[in-house]
């Protein structure tokens, strides 16, 4: 009964192992601060989320819905219009959708006193996901 106690809780075990899956494709976890210094963010920013670009396009994702009736995506010329996710994960999910048609980019969206600015962190390569 012990051992259970030391794996930690179940929200604890989930987030290791999405973080470990992470990690095998290459992705690393970087905290804001990194993340800010790294891409010289103005420190008035305001994180809003990740967002999915298909890059040939030139757009983001602004709508997502894909059920086994229906796949629908809307896209948007502008980042402020584009649906954000609060987690890389989420974002990762749809931009494997996207990717099987675009080049796909996962970014970081910041709004700054006076733009939006997006920061492209991960290219999704289907080669890594489907064998």
């Amino acid at each position: 009964m012990g051992q259970v106690k030391n794996r930690g809780t179940k929200e604890q075990r989930i987030k290791e192992a999405q973080k470990k899956r992470l990690e095998a494709q290459g992705i690393v976890e970087k905290s804001m601060e990194e993340l800010y210094k790294e891409f010289d963010i103005p420190d008035d920013a305001e994180f809003l989320g990740y967002v999915v670009n298909a890059v040939e396009k030139d757009e983001y994702i602004a709508h997502f819905e894909d059920t086994p009736d229906v796949r629908n995506i809307a896209y948007s010329k502008t980042p402020e219009f584009s649906l954000k996710f609060e987690n890389f994960e989420e974002a990762l999910e749809v931009g494997k959708v996207v990717a099987e048609k675009y080049k796909t980019d996962i970014c970081l969206l910041f709004e700054t006193k006076k733009e939006f600015r997006v920061f492209p962190t991960y290219t999704v390569d289907l080669k890594n996901y489907y064998h």
